[in-house]
């Protein structure tokens, strides 16, 4: 009988956390009613994509012969996942800054393009994973530029975030609590995101096929890929980080946001 191997157990994890999740951030949506910013609806959105990831991976593992679209349908998922993440740091910060800098046309460009070109991203994540498998088996070099070129955007989209976020600060002094609180949650988990960020980076440069087979002549490159090389950074710089990103923005967002005075 099939059993999991650390990649599966990580996977069954992810599940475990990401369902209540899902349910917690849907309910919100709803009750809410799109009335505040998009950061519960991206955030649900992240929580699905991380659960379907981890249940083609137990679907691929506990199956005496698992289909390889599988394995990449999940390994897509692990990497594109990463937009809407990104796309939910932009919605708490734009409800952060309800009344005040999400106010102002500059702070609400930035936003956005900075969202369109995570959109970007998502876009030359999902096609630089389908080619060079079965897909399109002769464009492996597009498909990994591609793959490369799209952890370069949420890298540029990050960093725009985080300066941009430093910027927000300076109407910290016209914010209420609540949403002070919630900016203050941003700054606690936006370092933590970039060491995601930094791992979706160096994974692209840790082999030139999806499934790391080919791994980099770098030997320090080749141990951030997440499926040949060191499980542990897998786990610390991707999976514990999100998890941790994730609670941060709930907890904020929510229980320490209540409106107490001003």
């Amino acid at each position: 009988m099939p059993t999991l191997d650390t990649h599966g157990k990580i996977a069954a994890a992810e599940i475990a956390f990401y369902t209540p999740v899902a349910a917690f951030t849907i309910a919100l949506v709803w009750r809410y009613a799109f009335r505040r910013d998009a950061g519960w609806l991206f955030l649900f959105i992240f929580s699905a994509v991380r659960i379907a990831e981890g249940a083609l991976v137990l679907a691929g593992e506990l199956t005496a012969q698992p289909k390889v679209d599988l394995f990449i349908a999940a390994y897509v998922l692990q990497a594109a996942g990463l937009a809407p993440l990104l796309l939910s740091t932009i919605g708490f910060l734009g409800m952060a800054g309800q009344s005040t800098y999400s106010e102002i046309s500059r702070v609400s460009l930035i936003f956005r393009l900075t969202g369109l070109a995570t959109l970007a991203g998502l876009g030359l994540s999902i096609a630089g994973g389908l080619l060079g498998t079965h897909v399109s088996p002769d464009k492996g070099d597009t498909g990994l530029i591609l793959r490369r070129a799209s952890a370069g955007v949420f890298a540029g989209a990050y960093v725009v975030l985080f300066l941009a976020h430093l910027g927000c600060w300076s109407y910290h002094f016209q914010m209420r609590s609540y949403r002070l609180k919630l900016l203050g949650g941003a700054t606690l988990a936006l370092p933590l995101l970039g060491v995601r960020v930094a791992y979706a980076v160096l994974s692209a440069w840790s082999a030139s096929d999806l499934f790391g087979t080919s791994l980099s002549s770098n030997p320090i490159l080749a141990k951030f890929n997440p499926l040949n090389g060191q499980w542990v950074a897998y786990l610390v710089m991707s999976v514990i980080m999100e998890f941790v990103v994730v609670a941060l923005y709930l907890l904020f967002s929510t229980v320490l946001s209540r409106r107490h005075g001003r």
